[in-house]
């Protein structure tokens, strides 16, 4: 088949597939190979009890710490780190349900890691 847009160069017609991961078109990752980055979430009521987040740490880690809202402080006892794991609901591995109703912020550290979303479970 010839195409006048491809400048009298045949074409080939075909059928693919493209595939993307849930919640993928877009991540959060430190813009320098081997430093950790961060990012820290607005203030939110928290309305659940477990967090999980679609990370990508097959080659780094991903280190989430709840933040007290007001003074932007981690509150103790309630950090975790994923590393060497790639998932869409990797469980962060921390109670969290004497949180629920209270606001707070997150603080997520990346370092070789991507951040595509994370969810608040009840």
């Amino acid at each position: 088949m010839i195409d006048e847009r491809n400048f009298g160069k045949p074409s080939r017609a075909g059928i693919g597939l493209a595939t993307i991961r849930l919640d993928g078109m877009f991540f959060l990752e430190s813009w320098l190979k081997d430093e950790p980055g961060w990012a820290v979430t607005k203030p939110f009521l928290f309305e659940g009890s477990k967090l999980e987040l679609n990370a990508d740490a097959s080659r780094g880690s991903v280190r989430v710490e709840v933040l007290d809202a007001d003074s932007g402080r981690p509150l103790p006892g309630h950090s975790a780190a994923l590393e060497g794991r790639d998932g869409v609901r990797l469980a962060a591995g921390m109670d969290l349900a004497p949180l629920r109703g209270k606001p707070v912020r997150l603080k997520f550290l990346l370092l070789n890691a991507r951040l595509y979303a994370f969810q608040v479970r009840p």
